[in-house]
């Protein structure tokens, strides 16, 4: 085939794939998008007499760059992608449990923190699509009245953030089992008291649903068969919190309920990455009703994502010395998710569609499922588990990363602790201090392309055998793409 040709059905199938991707085709609102596909499409001319193997292996190899680069950072990390449209799904596997622990393979699981969330929020929805539950019914009105302060709706409960506060602390060690209780019992609504947690809603939410441990098994351990996942930490490698304490869940406050036999809704479950493509799997092909998912992902209250203990916004000084006011979050049921008004902090991947949602974790786990382009990536690292400080400079050739739009250039150096790092430039001055969180945002964008594209390549390929009436159309091309790999990165 003539390059130009072939230049001319990269084209046509990049405006159409990102058409699809957007669906309403206001390209100019994603030029990112488009900047991608550009880049994408030189290397597919320049690749033209390649193989469907060598192009698909090609784009894979850059991204395991950008995941090495990643796993310089942690001690070990897991991640798993996937196309259901294409047929493509890759699973990576890098490090250590700790910084001298075992080796990290597709069975290890890790703590997901706050990604726990979405599996409370999965079985609420479920249990009331059949009729177990009622989602309208006044937190007040179930455990014989015992949130005799919570006159709203479980609805609008699961969706506050911040204003739900206790009046003691939930993550003293010392609390027994009835201080516990009495504690999450005092739970109101008010912006005016100390003890702030985000993970109120989902605790009170497990507690309320009815054999929400026995339903947790039915749900994802039999019917979605996620076997690595679970409470349960008697089985398996674990990873994701300190070196010291892999064994138990990071979060204090879901220790003090374990304590007492009970597994929090908020926090706790440990899950590989793996386990977390079968559940966008299940999601995709309809586990849940769409009404069901427009109700996770809707918003019921325009939340701050910083406030005092007075209720009042936190502001705080930029690196410049401006002051600047606390972010909006798009946050539904445990979940971020696409508004109007932007995202939170690149929670969200510009080429996921409005059915999109990402769920992220304080261990270094985060996952993205597009229930409309049929993608899902996640990430499951361990930043917590090395106390030790690490410096790395980045070089291009073994260390190419950018964050959040911005890109370092070499001699950009990273001093690491746990989960924040210090980025100094070449001269050794500071540039900023950031969260691992937020490096991560390299890799989930990273990804979502690579996914989108093998699914470009793939469609010119096919497209150009078709023209050429080839037989190597479904027999190379389906071979090359349409199977699932698994890596193992080596330093």
């Amino acid at each position: 085939m003539e390059r130009q040709k072939y230049l001319e059905i990269i084209k046509d199938e990049e405006y159409k794939l990102i058409n699809e991707l957007v669906q309403n085709g206001k390209l100019q609102d994603y030029h990112y998008l488009v900047e991608m596909f550009d880049r994408e499409k030189d290397e597919l001319v320049n690749n033209m007499s390649k193989t469907p193997e060598e192009i698909y292996d090609g784009i894979i190899a850059d991204y395991l760059k950008t995941l090495k680069g990643i796993g310089m950072l942690v001690p070990g990390l897991s991640t798993g992608i996937k196309d259901a449209k294409s047929g493509v799904s890759i699973y990576t596997y890098e490090g250590k449990t700790a910084y001298d622990g075992v080796d990290i393979d597709e069975n290890t699981r890790f703590d997901l923190a706050s990604s726990t969330k979405l599996f409370t929020t999965i079985e609420a929805l479920k249990l009331a699509e059949e009729g177990r539950f009622d989602f309208d019914k006044l937190v007040s009105g179930y455990k014989n009245g015992k949130y005799t302060n919570l006159n709203i709706s479980v609805e609008k409960m699961a969706k506050f953030y911040y204003d739900l506060r206790t009046d003691g602390r939930l993550d003293d060690g010392k609390l027994s089992f009835d201080e516990l209780h009495r504690r999450l019992a005092s739970t109101k609504v008010m912006k005016d008291h100390t003890f702030i947690y985000s993970d109120i809603p989902f605790i009170i939410l497990k507690d309320l649903l009815p054999e929400a441990d026995w339903y947790f098994r039915k749900y994802f351990n039999e019917e979605m068969n996620l076997l690595q996942t679970s409470y349960d930490r008697n089985f398996g490698v674990l990873t994701g919190g300190k070196a010291f304490e892999l064994n138990l869940v990071h979060d204090p406050k879901a220790r003090i309920m374990e304590k007492y036999c009970l597994n929090p809704g908020h926090a706790g479950i440990f899950s590989t990455s793996k386990d977390m493509v079968k559940l966008f799997d299940f999601l995709n092909k309809g586990f849940l009703s769409d009404e069901s998912i427009t109700r996770m992902i809707t918003p019921a209250l325009d939340i701050l994502v910083l406030l005092n203990s007075d209720g009042t916004v936190m502001y705080r000084k930029n690196k410049e010395g401006f002051i600047i006011g606390a972010r909006k979050v798009n946050r539904g049921m445990g979940v971020y998710y696409k508004h109007p008004d932007g995202i939170r902090v690149n929670e969200i991947v510009d080429a996921m569609s409005d059915r999109a949602f990402a769920i992220a974790g304080f261990t270094g786990s985060w996952a993205t499922f597009d229930l409309e382009n049929e993608l899902t990536a996640n990430i499951l690292a361990n930043p917590l588990s090395n106390a030790k400080t690490r410096e790395i400079i980045i070089d291009n050739q073994k260390f190419n990363i950018a964050d959040c739009g911005k890109h370092f250039e070499d001699g950009t150096i990273f001093k690491i602790n746990g989960r924040m790092i210090k980025v100094l430039d070449c001269d050794g001055n500071l540039v900023d201090d950031i969260p691992f969180a937020r490096i991560t945002n390299t890799l989930k964008e990273m990804q979502i392309y690579t996914l989108l594209k093998l699914r470009l390549a793939k469609n010119v390929l096919m497209c150009k055998y078709e023209l050429e009436q080839s037989e190597i159309l479904y027999d190379t091309v389906s071979k090359s793409f349409e199977s699932e790999k698994v890596i193992r990165i080596r330093k």
